[in-house]
């Protein structure tokens, strides 16, 4: 009978040992990520993305990405994720003027929205760095966000068996800083909004896409400002700053990062406040319009809550005395363009028709746990 017992222990034992060696096999394993073209992400009437060499889509990657984007593994007590203040529903941008980070600290700045950043030179709305390899730390490392150190936020990735699996899926490598970064570069470029009604519209090929005052409200957005003997414009100039496909000057230049007369002098430096030079206090990236209508409150600081006060702000109240104010708006001489109620009304219905309601309900950028 003992040596019956002694046999049968000594399968369980070897059975137990084949299955950790299977295990660590698994681990251990080659894997050969799968490609994604990019003709299957860019849409071809929006140009050459500005997408990086060393950094190829591959289905793994976007996913791994993905995880990491909606995962508050991130932050140092794990409540905060990247979507906690870049939620879909609202283009992967919050209604908040400032967002909480964690222990309830409120950010400096809004939440900008999150897509085409493929096509986009610079980011945040300083425009302080020009990768989204370089952008996905600062959130994590910001002491009113995330305030995470990167040491320990490796190690926590290293610790953890989904992670372990997917960096090898992905990259063939255990979890690292430099490869979630890339993962994430990956997700960030992956989320493209092409589909409004303005889409389909631009150029002025599909008019039946927008209705009588959206079409007045697109020659008011894609008009000059030119005043008439009583003072009144038919053209409002919004398209220098926020033209073409995605309604977003992508030259830093021409328009991208712009100074839009909100306050006298500013009381955010902006652009300033990074490269300490004159020309640029008050500056800020200019954003896209598309999905406008669910991207509330607006500006930089969200003092906006509605497109009414935005539209406003551009007819009635803009500080031309402001010394850096975009070339663009002062060749309006300084004078206020004073919107009737009906080009307001339909320059606002225009904006509207700029939501991409596909992009928003986008499984593939949806929470994926």
């Amino acid at each position: 009978m003992k040596r019956h017992v002694g046999i049968w222990l000594m399968v369980v034992a070897l059975f137990s040992c084949s299955k950790e060696e299977q295990a660590f096999d698994d681990s251990q394993k080659t894997y050969t990520a799968t490609p994604v073209s990019t003709s299957d992400i860019f849409p071809m009437e929006f140009g050459a993305p500005n997408l990086p060499k060393d950094n190829p889509f591959t289905e793994e990657g976007i996913y791994l990405g993905r995880m990491l984007f909606y995962d508050p593994i991130l932050s140092l007590d794990s409540s905060v994720s990247c979507a906690s203040c870049h939620q879909q529903q609202y283009a992967f941008a919050e209604p908040l003027d400032r967002s909480f980070g964690i222990y309830g600290l409120r950010t400096s700045r809004s939440a900008m929205p999150l897509f085409n950043l493929a096509y986009s030179q610079k980011f945040f709305w300083d425009a302080r760095v020009s990768s989204l390899r370089q952008l996905v730390f600062e959130p994590i490392v910001a002491h009113n966000e995330m305030a995470m150190s990167l040491a320990r936020l490796e190690e926590r990735l290293k610790r953890n068996k989904k992670y372990i699996e997917y960096f090898n899926k992905a990259f063939n490598e255990e979890p690292n800083l430099y490869d979630m970064s890339l993962a994430m570069e990956q997700f960030l470029l992956s989320m493209v909004s092409k589909d409004s009604r303005f889409n389909r519209f631009f150029p002025g090929d599909n008019v039946e896409e927008l209705n009588a005052s959206e079409l007045r409200g697109a020659f008011i957005f894609n008009g000059l400002v030119n005043f008439d003997a009583n003072g009144n414009t038919k053209g409002a100039d919004c398209f220098h700053c926020h033209g073409g496909e995605m309604a977003q000057q992508q030259n830093p230049a021409m328009g991208g990062i712009a100074n839009n007369g909100l306050d006298a002098s500013p009381n955010d430096l902006g652009v300033g406040g990074v490269t300490n030079r004159d020309q640029d206090m008050g500056v800020f990236k200019a954003p896209s319009l598309l999905n406008i209508a669910l991207t509330a409150p607006y500006m930089h600081d969200g003092r906006f809550k509605t497109l009414e006060e935005v539209v406003d702000h551009y007819s009635d109240n803009v500080h031309y005395e402001n010394p850096t104010i975009h070339p663009q708006m002062a060749a309006h001489g300084g004078i206020q363009l004073n919107l009737s109620d009906q080009q307001k009304t339909d320059l606002i219905a225009y904006l509207r028709s700029m939501t991409d309601s596909t992009f928003i309900q986008n499984p593939k950028y949806a929470n994926p746990f």
